[in-house]
């Protein structure tokens, strides 16, 4: 029986595992082939700017999407470095397809960047950088998303809307990559961090978030979660400075921010770091002081934005979903009181769970702790949007994995929540009443908190066990 050495040479060389050189020729290639993929995908947007030649816009969205493409891929060939070759050509694949289908979103103009954003970048294309640091426009969003906005407006025969999106699809890369780290933490093996970073770019309020609506939530949510990661494996100085970095870009940063005692409780982080997130808060700041903006207004724009939308809700699935169909700031004005002692009453019994348990705080009970904040606080808390929720959405992946036989309805429950919220958000008709949206997500919290008193419990009783044992 004759062999197929060119069958069996092929079959060989997909089952090894690649070295550096193969890794770095896979991601060239991978890389070129997108390209030509990301520069022929449609656009309809280039239509209506001559500032440049079509084929030429199309050049740079295909350049701007594979450099995406590129950190991506390059990510996870690093991580999945023990997978054979085979895997990384499908790793190749699926990266691709994802984002190409991201990129047949990029024509979706929503409200907020028709009536806010576009306006903001055509204000900003019309001055230099400096009175552009320094002058006043959409106020009530903190300095560094507006440079941003104002390096957008440097391309003035490009559509921003396609940037704006870019931005937010490229901080994604970010997110999921700290998502695989958070994962690693407790699983051995590459397949299922790599497989979270893949679901996580796939989740519904993902897609939606960035891709069609062009929301940047995924940025300050990026550098939260790979904040905790930083300081669940003791670079403390480093969690502290990505801390602050995401609370310069979003306050909902504060959700995340109680997930510091128990990391100190940890012993994970020192206490003499925590300075370290008003100091990077401020260096973030310093390009806008330097153009001319004021100390008082840096320091004050979360207090200004705190003033804006008095309503009970903001199609946030929480638990004033099932007050009665009333106008929203007659209720704001009626409960919102009631309604901030609840969110802080639920940090502080949180808070106070952890330090009765301080001593059985694994990995596994500190990330719960940290879901029950991200999802918990704002469904108690007034005026919370459907996006606030954000970082419970992704979060709660990581912790599935950790046990998906009792954990795959926390991702579930959190997801379609939210998916449903955004529906309400967005044109067209919501696909559920949002009162079911808050039932989603009222089952999901509780689960959340089952889950934490039995990690807390089961580490207690491996303690005793280890106790007996020795």
């Amino acid at each position: 029986m004759k062999k197929n050495v060119v069958s069996d040479a092929l079959r060989t060389g997909l089952n090894r595992r690649p070295g550096r050189v193969l890794r770095l020729v896979l991601l060239v290639l991978a890389t070129a082939v997108f390209f030509v993929f990301a520069r022929y995908a449609r656009y309809a947007k280039i239509d209506e700017f001559s500032g440049y030649k079509t084929g030429q816009m199309q050049v740079i969205s295909g350049v701007i999407f594979a450099a995406i493409f590129a950190v991506s891929y390059a990510v996870q060939l690093r991580a999945g470095r023990k997978l054979p070759v085979y895997m990384h050509v499908l790793l190749a694949v699926l990266t691709g397809a994802v984002l190409l289908a991201k990129i047949s979103l990029l024509d979706y103009v929503s409200d907020d960047y028709d009536i806010f954003l576009s306006n903001w970048i055509y204000e900003y294309s019309q001055m230099g950088w400096k009175e552009g640091l320094g002058r006043y426009i959409g106020s009530d969003y903190t300095p560094p998303y507006l440079y941003l906005m104002q390096i957008i407006s440097r391309m003035k025969d490009y559509p921003p809307q396609y940037l704006v999106k870019a931005i937010s699809i490229a901080f994604e890369v970010l997110m999921c990559t700290a998502l695989m780290k958070l994962t690693s933490l407790r699983v051995k093996g590459d397949g299922a961090p790599l497989l979270v970073y893949h679901i996580a770019s796939l989740l519904p309020t993902v897609v939606f978030n960035g891709a069609y609506w062009g929301q940047c939530d995924v940025i300050y949510v990026s550098f939260c979660l790979m904040a905790v990661y930083m300081g669940l494996t003791r670079r403390s100085a480093r969690s502290m400075i990505l801390f602050g970095v995401a609370l310069s870009f979003k306050l909902q940063t504060v959700f995340f921010l109680p997930v510091l005692l128990p990391l100190w409780l940890r012993r994970d982080i020192k206490l003499r770091h925590l300075v370290l997130i008003p100091a990077s808060y401020m260096v973030m700041m310093i390009p806008a002081l330097w153009g001319g903006k004021s100390l008082h207004h840096v320091l004050t724009v979360y207090t200004q934005q705190a003033g804006n939308y008095n309503f009970i809700t903001m199609n946030g699935p929480n638990l004033y979903q099932f007050l009665p169909d009333l106008d929203k700031e007659m209720l704001y004005r009626m409960f919102g009181g009631m309604a901030m002692v609840l969110g802080i009453a639920c940090m502080m019994a949180m808070c106070a769970l952890v330090s009765v348990h301080r001593d059985r705080l694994s990995v596994d009970a500190t990330l719960l702790s940290c879901l029950l904040m991200l999802s918990g606080i704002p469904f108690f808390l007034p005026k919370m949007h459907e996006r606030y929720t954000f970082g419970a959405d992704v979060l709660s992946l990581v912790l599935a994995v950790f046990a998906p036989g009792r954990r795959i309805l926390l991702p579930l429950c959190f997801g379609f929540a939210s998916y449903a919220a955004y529906t309400a958000g967005l044109p067209g008709e919501k696909i559920l009443d949002l009162k079911w949206a808050a039932m989603f997500q009222m089952v999901g919290v509780a689960l959340t908190a089952a889950e934490l008193w039995r990690a807390l419990n089961t580490d207690r009783q491996n303690a005793a066990l280890a106790e007996v044992k020795a």
